[in-house]
Parts: C-alpha cells; structure tokens; sequence
C-alpha cells in the first residue's frame, strides 16, 4: 500500500499527467510505440565518467531500489516485485551484465536495461532508461545511454534499438545525440515523427 501510494503521488505532476494522456491517446487511437535504431559498426562510443554517481550491476539486494525508482516515475505505470521480476529480470540474460544501475549514496537515481539479444539478425533492445526525475539536469540518461552502447559494441552486437512515444520530446533528443535515428516504418509514423522532430527544431 505504502508503493502504491508513492507511485500515486509521484504520478501527480504536469509532467507525468502530459504523459499519462499522451499514451491514452497512443492506446486508443491503436498507435504503436515509435523505435529508434543505432547501427553499432557505424558509430563509435566513449566510455563515459560517471560524476557523483556509482555505475552498478544488478544483484537482489538492489531489487527494492530498482522499484522505488521506477515508480518515481509514475508515467511508466505502478511497480511491484511481480512486475519487476516479468518485465525486467525475465527479458535480459544476465541481469548483473545486462541491467546498469546508478547509485548516489544509498538510492538508486538511474536505470536501463539491455534484453535478450535477438539471434535471427543480431540486435538487442535497450529498455527502461530511467533516472529519477530531481537528478534529470545531470546527463545521466545520455551516459548511461553512451555506456550501454559501448557495451552492446564490445559484444559485438549490430544494432540496437529502443522504442519511444512521440510526446517524449526530452528522450527523443537523448536518444538522438546518442546516435539513434528514427526507424520509419509507414507514412503514419513518417507524420508522427516529423510532428515531434518540429518541436524539437529539427528534420526526418
């Protein structure tokens, strides 16, 4: 009860509401999240400095914070162990190398994750980049993009993606100084994309 009414009250920010009706609209509409892809071979990635901040891999006992961040959040939707361990822990191969922590002190403030690599063409999706929204001023979210993808790199993975909604202007910027670029896939998201890219001042 305690998880549910911190994720309520978290939920209850204009940021977080814009959000919320952005995905109703995506949902009803029957709208499919838009993906963002990165050749690897194509780019190169430094490994980024951490400042302040401690880059960590997963084990149990990080579990709660995991939780605790991601309901911070609220927009992504209430978070409990059950829902953790099937959308997250389920999905990666090695949750110690595949699910990149952040840690200040003793509270998690920054989280991705890297799912099973697809073995038909060789991409695997990055998922769930998430940094509590008081340290978002920090670029901790385009470091630990960076990080990710050097990772993916090392491993010699071709590509990677990760899937967006078109009113996560702050993301979309993110993912595009990391070197992804929008996947189109029809006229509808050619429209959705060009729609977003305008905000942000850019082009397809």
């Amino acid at each position: 009860m305690r998880d549910l009414f911190f994720w309520f009250k978290s939920l209850l920010t204009l940021e977080n509401i814009k959000a919320v009706l952005g995905s109703l609209k995506r949902r009803i509409f029957k709208l499919n999240f838009l993906e963002m892809r990165v050749r690897l071979n194509e780019e190169s990635f430094s490994q980024p400095a951490f400042e302040g901040v401690e880059l960590k891999g997963y084990s149990g006992h990080l579990e709660k914070g995991c939780i605790n961040l991601l309901n911070s959040i609220g927009s992504l939707g209430f978070w409990n162990q059950e829902r953790f361990r099937d959308e997250i822990l389920s999905t990666v191969e090695n949750p110690g190398k595949d699910i990149f922590i952040l840690a200040e002190a003793d509270s998690i403030v920054g989280l991705t994750v890297l799912h099973k690599k697809s073995l038909s063409d060789n991409c695997a999706e990055i998922g769930y980049v998430a940094v509590k929204p008081e340290n978002r001023s920090r670029k901790l979210g385009y470091n630990l993009l960076l990080h990710v993808l050097a990772q993916m790199k090392n491993r010699d993975i071709d590509y990677g993606y990760l899937k967006t909604d078109s009113f996560r202007l702050g993301a979309i910027k993110t993912y595009l100084n990391t070197g992804f670029h929008p996947y189109i896939r029809n006229d509808n998201e050619r429209k959705r994309w060009q729609k977003a890219l305008d905000k942000l001042g850019m082009n397809i």
